[in-house]
């Protein structure tokens, strides 16, 4: 086939479809600060709403303020007003509804940390880049530079931001963990992967009797405790840095993992389980919440979601009866089971020879 019989705009449509250069301008620009420096001019100017002000900074000023290169920033500033992001007159460049979602005063919209590489969420989405590892290993794409999990880099990074965690409601159903009757016997709890500590701060503001230990990488167990400070429960959390493979205190009535499974094959599953039952110690219990996503589309199609999703995780398609499969495998008994929430299947277990 020669070039004269390619459809030129089915050939553009491809290139469309496939053209990073948009995606990476706005992370750039979201990055370097320039929607914030645009923001900071409107407010300047004594806008409350900095989109749409006409309060514009010019190239020079823009330059300075974000201190980037003089042409650098005007050709990604040209090419963010050709996509809507900014307005541009011969004064110089300024906001745009859209291009004011980005600002840090819309940054709970979660859009700022999707787009910024130096945040959790947005390393993991930039990891798309190397998809074809998912593609060939099954494994998360994060893997595919250093060999080690998004977890691991973030514990390895300097000064990493995982202030994306701090979720006052830790969400995907977490109320079905939060009722489980089987803290209002329990006085102490270990959330293993527990992160910066939402899951365990939201049980100990449920139940006042409860204590917890948030065990995690130390990237995640410094911000718990500063969390727990902030929210006067430092006396009730505890954290600890460590990791579920390896031996882990034992003592507590419930021993939880909660969202984790997903993230590893079966084998690793099993291991975590296993550490757990040994935890668990005889008398106490191991809680498992698993979260079970589904590509549903609301602000992307569900096959794009359905891609993210395998991209990020090793076993995002394990069901409810396949964690019981687990359990069994790693010597649990299960006493109770809720499988029909949409989000989460919770699961009460005890080591098989420990008391009933």
């Amino acid at each position: 086939m020669t070039t004269a019989e390619f459809d030129p705009a089915q050939v553009a449509e491809v290139i469309g479809k496939a053209d990073i250069v948009t995606p990476m301008t706005i992370r750039a620009a979201v990055r370097v600060g320039l929607f914030d420096a645009l923001a900071d001019a409107a407010g300047t100017a004594g806008t409350a709403d900095p989109a749409g002000t006409g309060a514009a900074l010019d190239l020079d000023r823009l330059t300075t303020t974000v201190g980037g290169h003089r042409r650098a920033v005007r050709v990604a500033a040209d090419h963010l007003v050709h996509e809507g992001l900014l307005a541009g007159d011969e004064e110089g460049y300024s906001l745009t509804a859209l291009g004011s979602l980005l600002t840090r005063d819309r940054s709970t919209l979660g859009l700022r940390d999707l787009l910024d590489v130096d945040t959790v969420v947005g390393r993991n989405e930039i990891a798309l880049v190397d998809l074809d590892h998912t593609l060939r290993t099954g494994r998360p794409a994060s893997e595919a530079s250093s060999g080690a999990t998004l977890w691991q880099e973030l514990d390895d990074a300097d000064a990493p931001d995982v202030s994306s965690f701090d979720w006052e409601d830790p969400g995907f159903a977490a109320e079905l963990v939060l009722d489980s009757p089987v803290f209002a016997t329990a006085s102490t709890v270990v959330d293993l992967g527990g992160n910066t500590g939402s899951l365990a701060l939201a049980l100990l503001r449920r139940w006042p009797h409860l204590h917890a230990t948030v065990l995690d990488f130390p990237v995640f167990t410094d911000r718990a405790r500063v969390r727990a400070a902030d929210a006067g429960l430092a006396e009730r959390l505890a954290a600890t840095p460590g990791s579920f493979f390896d031996p882990l205190p034992t003592g507590h009535d419930v021993v939880l993992l909660s969202a984790i499974l997903a993230d590893w094959d079966d084998d690793d599953a099993v291991a975590i389980l296993r550490r757990a039952a040994e935890a668990a110690d005889g008398n106490g219990r191991v809680v498992v919440a698993e979260v079970h996503l589904t590509a549903r589309g609301n602000l992307a199609s569900e096959t794009s979601v359905a891609v993210r999703l395998e991209a990020s995780m090793t076993r995002p398609d394990r069901t409810s009866a396949d964690v019981e499969a687990l359990l069994g495998r790693a010597g649990l008994a299960v006493e109770t089971a809720v499988t029909d929430a949409p989000d989460r299947s919770l699961f009460v277990a005890r080591p098989l020879g420990g008391a009933a």
